[in-house]
């Protein structure tokens, strides 16, 4: 990562979207031959943070002047990264916390079981790409103002928006189903959903999307569906060569291996 950040320009990504390892304690190992990554950190946080963090200040020198990151983790570091995204973007530069909220899997019976990551976003300009209408959901059918409209108390008359409405900062998102016809058996696979809502909202056709953990391949080819220029890199070869055949068979790129 670090490589291919410092060959590139500066201030020149929309957008980054950074999923790294989530300091799990352990192998993540996918259903496809060759696919699993090493998340076992000697020191854990003292050996992880560092990690993290000096490549998050890589990464903020190539985001353009209104570009956004996005960091994707869960409860074991999120909050340590906000502490340290606070100190490379300025307070300011938060901008949400969307927690993503999935089922499935096991359920825990000596706690509340962790159904959730945590998406930090943040952003080098107080008024980052911001397209609320291009990620509106239709309205709940019980929505007595999706029926008929509210009004308030001057007597102003409020009505639905047929594009739907605007989303908060809690996304209901399933995890890919083991049968579905998307899951490539890469370990911790994100949904193209995630990531088509992610790129939809914080960039415009033709902006430049990096991912530089991009593990499956999600994030490029949603880029590439959505219009956008973008980028991906990662030091596992399996995930290359995932991304590689992603890109063949769902966007019809060639890249040649090697």
């Amino acid at each position: 990562m670090l490589h291919v950040a410092s060959s590139l320009a500066p201030e020149t990504f929309r957008l980054i979207y950074l999923d790294p390892p989530f300091l799990t304690g352990r192998e993540q190992v996918g259903t496809r031959e060759g696919c699993a990554y090493d998340d076992r950190w000697a020191g854990e946080l003292d050996s992880y943070l560092p990690w993290l963090k000096e490549r998050l200040y890589a990464l903020y020198a190539l985001l353009c002047a209104n570009g956004s990151l996005v960091l994707h983790l869960d409860w074991r570091t999120s909050h340590h990264a906000r502490v340290m995204l606070d100190e490379i973007f300025g307070r300011k530069g938060f901008m949400n916390e969307i927690i993503w909220h999935y089922t499935g899997g096991g359920r825990s019976k000596r706690r509340f079981s962790c159904k959730h990551d945590t998406l930090l976003w943040y952003s080098r300009s107080q008024q980052p790409v911001f397209n609320i209408d291009a990620i509106r959901v239709p309205y709940k059918p019980t929505s007595g103002y999706a029926k008929s409209g509210i009004v308030a108390n001057s007597g102003r008359k409020y009505m639905p928006d047929p594009r739907g409405t605007p989303i908060d900062d809690v996304w209901d998102i399933p995890i890919i189903n083991p049968m579905s016809l998307e899951r490539i058996g890469y370990p911790t696979q994100k949904p193209l959903t995630l990531l088509n809502r992610l790129i939809s909202a914080l960039s415009s056709p033709g902006d430049l999307i990096g991912d530089f953990c991009c593990g499956s391949g999600t994030t490029v080819v949603a880029a590439h569906n959505l219009g956008r220029k973008w980028l991906g890199c990662d030091l596992s070869d399996a995930a290359i060569e995932c991304t590689r055949q992603r890109l063949n068979a769902e966007c019809g790129i060639k890249i040649t291996p090697g």
